[in-house]
């Protein structure tokens, strides 16, 4: 836990934190985030029940009785992803009164600690408008993967001397992120332009381009990052639309003399795939976007 999270204690005032968790094809019973999420509530002192769900499944997950222990509930069967849930949360933290919207996945793991770490921080920055986003650490396995820190063409781990409070660009996985609901919503909620992959990217990336800090909570979370693993987790129809997003990205919203930089990192990518995972399907997906971007120079 944090400094700042030890020495602000919580109080059991009114909570300002509404956690949104997106469903897909998965119960309550069998998430991961769900099942800790309530033993880290009732570990803060909260009330587990404060949750909102939006469910993306084809098939309702939820019963009535659950749906009825809940902030909201939304079954999506069309699926249209992450940028909905939240934007739908967005609306019923604001209209409620909540200060902070919580993202969750429904297969991270949260320590007992969490909620009370993150309302600390959330308590001890609660008056400065500067701070908009809090984010605890995540690794998948032993391997950390989230916050990175922002360099050009690249991401990098963060100092071992990291602040809690980081001054330069950093980017998060999404689910774990607390966001700050009024800026959240001068900010126009979340983009369209990214329903699922890359939509972390993008807000973090709004963060800094407004001016906007991010705290660390101190927290660690596990979480399953498919993307690490080309060889046997993901399939060629998931990695083009990861990599779509990715391309998508850098060319809209950084600069133009990242391009080249990441035309590189692409071709590398594509060596990788070929020698350490034998996936030549991906390495033709990966050159063929590196040919794309390439060209969009011209």
């Amino acid at each position: 836990m944090s400094q700042v999270s030890q020495n602000i204690p919580h109080t059991k005032s009114r909570q300002t934190i509404l956690p949104i968790m997106v469903l897909y094809n998965c119960t309550l019973e069998n998430s991961a985030t769900y099942r800790t999420f309530v033993a880290a509530a009732k570990h803060a002192a909260f009330d587990p029940t404060l949750i909102a769900v939006y469910d993306n499944s084809p098939v309702r997950q939820l019963s009535p009785v659950e749906e009825s222990h809940l902030v909201a509930y939304q079954h999506d069967p069309s699926n249209s992803l992450l940028a909905a849930a939240y934007n739908w949360a967005l609306e019923i933290a604001a209209s409620r009164g909540f200060s902070w919207l919580l993202l969750l996945d429904y297969d991270s793991s949260l320590p007992s600690t969490f909620m009370a770490a993150l309302a600390g921080v959330a308590q001890f920055y609660d008056l400065d408008s500067s701070v908009a986003a809090i984010v605890p650490f995540a690794t998948d396995g032993h391997i950390m993967i989230s916050p990175k820190r922002v360099c050009f063409g690249r991401l990098a781990p963060l100092p071992s001397s990291a602040p809690e409070l980081a001054e330069y660009e950093v980017t998060a996985i999404a689910s774990g992120t607390a966001l700050r609901v009024s800026w959240m919503r001068l900010a126009g909620g979340f983009s369209p332009l990214y329903p699922f992959d890359f939509i972390d990217h993008w807000l973090f990336r709004k963060l800094y381009e407004n001016g906007k800090k991010v705290a660390l909570s101190g927290s660690v979370i596990e979480h399953d990052l498919s993307v690490c693993d080309y060889r046997n987790k993901i399939s060629q129809s998931r990695y083009l639309s990861i990599l779509t997003a990715e391309a998508f990205f850098i060319m809209t919203e950084k600069r133009r003399l990242e391009l080249p930089v990441y035309v590189i990192r692409l071709l590398l990518r594509a060596v990788k795939q070929l020698i350490l995972y034998r996936r030549p399907k991906l390495v033709a997906i990966t050159c063929s976007m590196a040919v794309k971007v390439a060209v969009s120079r011209m």
